[in-house]
């Protein structure tokens, strides 16, 4: 249900170059350079993911005057956790912030999401969790607060309200930003990056790679004559033990 810590670090290696190289990234802000920064923290071989892109888009939303764009802040972090041996996922998280100005320092945060992956041999199972799932808000992280986020930005989203725990497909950031540009196209920068071929070629190879394994194994799930008395959502997203 999710890819080898090896292919993931390959990926998100290949994400970090791919934005640091295609012109049109470099439209959204700080970007490109913040790609460019972090390409040479992973290691393929070794070691965990730790990153966080900030930058900047044009967003209109429905509250705001219908000819007004307006320039927001967006962090998109990912902090993937590995085995001893390097080659097991021990925790993944992959965090969306979006703020309603550009400043993270003075602007109210808006949104702020996480899409986890809490393998069931390393959770707490009195605590039932779906192993992927979207947690709303969640706490910052060291990028965040570098970057000028306070929790007291936080503080209407009720950081510490953990549950519900959504269940969702995994992601990684090549898919996340690919989300993202097709969410607010009114910033004219985002449909010519999805026309790209070379981006369009990554967010194919990410599909592949990430969300492949998860439908098959919710498919074989689905199919098989073994489990046609189980319920999906308990014994396949949950991965409970249960009669």
């Amino acid at each position: 249900m999710y890819p080898e810590a090896r292919h993931l670090r390959k990926l998100e290696r290949e994400t970090l170059r791919c934005i640091s190289q295609v012109g049109e990234f470099g439209r959204l802000g700080a970007l490109q350079a913040q790609a460019n920064a972090f390409v040479n923290s992973i290691n393929e071989s070794r070691g965990p993911i730790n990153i966080n892109l900030g930058f900047t888009m044009d967003i209109r939303l429905r509250a705001d005057r219908r000819e007004k764009l307006v320039q927001r802040r967006i962090d998109i972090g990912a902090l993937v956790e590995v085995a001893s041996d390097h080659k097991v996922i021990t925790n993944a998280s992959y965090s969306l912030v979006i703020c309603k100005q550009a400043d993270p320092a003075t602007s109210p945060v808006i949104r702020k999401l996480h899409f986890d992956y809490e393998p069931v041999a390393v959770r707490n199972t009195s605590e039932p969790k779906p192993t992927l799932h979207m947690q709303v808000c969640g706490l910052l992280s060291p990028h965040h607060f570098a970057a000028g986020y306070t929790e007291m930005r936080l503080q209407a989203l009720y950081p510490r309200f953990e549950k519900p725990r959504i269940p969702v497909a995994p992601t990684s950031i090549a898919l996340m930003l690919n989300w993202i540009l097709v969410e607010f196209q009114s910033e004219l920068a985002a449909p010519i990056i999805l026309r790209n071929p070379r981006w369009r070629a990554l967010v194919s190879e990410a599909e592949r790679l990430i969300l492949r394994p998860y439908y098959e194994s919710a498919a074989t799930f689905l199919k098989s004559a073994a489990h046609k008395d189980k319920r999906f959502l308990q014994t396949h997203l949950y991965e409970m033990v249960v009669d």
